[in-house]
């Protein structure tokens, strides 16, 4: 079944306080994109235990296309991850490794598919992964659709040199404010150290850093409960996220990765898109787990004009 959107990476159960979720960024991106109402499909990997068939049947109830989830050989178990979530509702991670996901495969089925697609997006994260880099670089050789990178420097698996060269395939880059400083500081000094701009102006500056040393047209940059930024081949624009009461932030980078997407590949007016995407991620960020039901009002704002 041919779908628009494509996501290559994890599919794993967080374990929160709040219980289990169905998680892993390139999943929830996809359960959000299904929940706009476009169609998106997950290449991932799951294992051949209870824990794979209940999360096989989460994706499919949540409309996401699930015909590229295939199951790891014997030994490799599907992925879990312990989330802590502090009192402002920051979460924190703990990756297990290794993991179903760590072996990921793409099928020349596949690879046809995400040709005729309209976007693709990966992930940093299963990069950890020297078997998921050769299946993924097949796909970043099909031309055609806009290709979305989600960095996430998440220590231990924050290899900064593969980073650079996984957003070098990339038309798009989205980073959080905290990951746009340290990249940035990297590329300029080759020192590792937490920095986070705190004005446009910083901001446009790290962005610049990073476009030269990546050739990336848009970078995104997410500040919370401040909104985000979009950096447009030397034009910054921002935009401020709706004021809310946040549960837990597990999937609220996810929900502003769809409506990017969406918004990317429909619009041309850059701060509507920013504006739509901030909306979606603060819903999430409103709610316990990462890809709660969205209400009409939100998933309005998606609809072709």
């Amino acid at each position: 079944m041919h779908t628009d959107f494509y996501a290559f990476g994890e599919i794993l159960w967080d374990c929160l306080p709040s219980g289990r979720h169905a998680g892993g960024a390139p999943f929830n991106v996809t359960a959000h994109l299904a929940q706009i109402g476009v169609s998106a499909s997950l290449i991932s990997c799951i294992g051949r235990d209870a824990l794979g068939d209940e999360i096989l049947k989460v994706a499919q109830d949540k409309g996401v296309n699930t015909q590229f989830i295939t199951r790891a050989r014997i030994g490799l178990q599907t992925g879990t991850v312990l989330v802590t979530v502090d009192a402002k509702g920051n979460a924190t991670y703990e990756l297990v490794q290794p993991a179903a996901w760590d072996e990921i495969r793409v099928p020349d089925e596949a690879v046809e598919a995400v040709s005729n697609a309209r976007a693709l997006i990966y992930g940093s994260l299963a990069g950890r992964s020297p078997y998921n880099l050769d299946q993924l670089a097949r796909l970043l050789e099909v031309k055609g659709p806009l290709k979305f990178f989600d960095v996430n420097l998440r220590p231990p698996f924050a290899d900064f040199p593969l980073v650079i060269e996984l957003a070098k395939r990339a038309h798009v880059l989205k980073l959080n404010d905290g990951e746009v400083g340290q990249l940035a500081h990297w590329l300029r000094t080759g020192e590792q150290k937490p920095e986070t701009p705190r004005t446009p102006d910083a901001i446009a500056a790290a962005c610049a850093t990073i476009a030269q040393a990546t050739n990336a047209s848009h970078i995104c940059v997410t500040m919370a409960e401040e909104g985000a930024a979009m950096w447009d081949s030397g034009n910054l624009v921002t935009a401020p996220a709706p004021k809310v009461v946040v549960k837990d932030t597990v999937g609220a980078g996810d929900a502003f990765m769809a409506g990017l997407m969406v918004g990317l590949t429909r619009w041309t007016d850059k701060r509507k898109i920013l504006e739509n995407a901030c909306r979606l991620g603060a819903f999430v960020a409103s709610h316990n787990g990462a890809t709660p039901l969205f209400p009409p009002e939100i998933v309005r704002l998606f609809k072709m004009e």
